[in-house]
């Protein structure tokens, strides 16, 4: 493969680093277009011993994947499963030991009562002390905003070298994330190579990082387009929309459900909805997307009883959700740990899809905070998409 001079230099300034350096992290930093991601896996590809490609969230491994890079999480790189409590597993058996074989509700809660079982020993992450990486002569990490402090230092304790690939144009996390990119990079990558250059979304996602709104019109399979332009059907046949804020998200994932033909106020099987908080316990990720496949709303009220699959494939999980913010209100302060939070996934904010991509996005323009902060949602939530996009202002 040719490449730039610029990426040449950066290619070789890597490799010093891997060679002679006693410097563990390397900072490799570069735009939409540039090429970070095809450089890193050319690089593995010449580095002698074991190389390990990760990413924070499952759909940014996946990314990886189908880049050609033997990808994984960084918590099932790092992290493995101690026993959890059995008191979800009990709760479950005691309303079957209450419901009437007879009963719709009877089927659902056995089926829960099975995957809780096969859930039961294992999340609950602590550091594994006998991970790969204890092997690893690099260990090379996309998308990495999304890493926290905490994680990182766990990354570094194995002691082998890590080339972080990052984004400076992009939105920074809201909080919590951004141990590795709140730094200057070691090398910083600004030219966008020619397989770039006429491709659409990286064609808009330059303009707005250049703080240049683009024309109304079509940008090949990719458009710009007024509100009025924005029909149910854009919405209905893209893979993901993105919106500014939590109102306008819980509008959209409202108009959704209505046209999908889901009435209730609950979640019903075939609900997309999204998970909002970390809990290592049942293995869930903040910003994950799931599939429901039975729900039932418990003897309170308050919470409902999820068997969910994961959106890209994987086995299913039960989880007790809280209701409320199906409804649109939070949970107290001291209620939060009594159940899981989600929410309908239709529609997301940009910060809840930093890190994943899809094939086909449809981006809602919204005012946010100050200028800088715009054109980098703006940027980051174009360059979700991989095939198509459709921006909407």
């Amino acid at each position: 493969m040719q490449f730039s001079s610029e990426q040449n230099r950066a290619l070789q300034s890597v490799s010093d680093w891997l060679e002679s350096s006693d410097q563990q992290v390397f900072r490799l930093f570069g735009y939409a277009g540039t090429g970070k991601t095809t450089l890193a896996k050319h690089f593995a590809e010449g580095v002698g011993g074991n190389v390990y490609f990760a990413a924070f969230t499952g759909k940014a491994a996946y990314v990886l994947q189908q880049k050609g890079c033997d990808a994984t999480t960084i918590h099932s790189l790092i992290y493995i499963p101690r026993s959890k409590s059995l008191i979800r597993l009990s709760q479950l058996r005691e309303k079957l030991k209450n419901t009437d074989k007879t009963h719709p509700k009877h089927e659902i809660l056995r089926k829960m009562i099975r995957l809780e079982e096969e859930n039961a020993a294992k999340p609950f992450f602590q550091l594994n002390l006998e991970s790969d990486l204890n092997n690893a002569s690099l260990l090379i990490i996309d998308e990495v905003s999304m890493v926290n402090r905490e994680m990182a230092t766990d990354l570094m304790s194995f002691g082998c070298k890590i080339l972080v690939l990052g984004d400076p144009a992009q939105l920074p996390p809201v909080f919590g994330g951004g141990f590795f990119i709140d730094a200057e990079p070691d090398f910083m990558l600004t030219e966008i190579h020619r397989q770039a250059r006429d491709n659409p979304i990286i064609d808009l996602a330059t303009r707005l990082r250049k703080h240049e709104m683009p024309a109304y019109g079509n940008y090949g399979d990719s458009t710009v387009i007024k509100r009025a332009d924005m029909g149910s059907d854009l919405v209905m046949n893209c893979d993901q929309l993105l919106v500014g804020r939590n109102k306008t998200r819980t509008n959209f994932n409202g108009r959704v459900r209505e046209i999908l033909g889901y009435g209730a106020d609950q979640p019903v099987a075939g609900d997309r909805v999204v998970c909002l908080r970390n809990d290592h316990e049942v293995g869930l990720l903040n910003g994950a997307l799931w599939i429901v496949d039975d729900a039932l709303l418990t003897d309170d009220g308050d919470t409902i009883d999820l068997s969910i699959t994961p959106e890209q494939g994987g086995s299913s999980i039960a989880v007790e959700a809280h209701l409320c913010h199906f409804l649109g209100s939070k949970p107290g302060m001291w209620e939060k740990r009594s159940a899981q939070e989600f929410d309908y996934g239709y529609a997301l904010t940009c910060h809840k899809a930093q890190g994943s991509e899809w094939n086909s996005v449809v981006v809602y323009n919204e005012r946010l905070g100050s200028s800088s902060d715009q054109w980098k949602w703006l940027y980051t939530a174009v360059t979700r998409a991989s095939e198509k996009v459709h921006l909407v202002t």
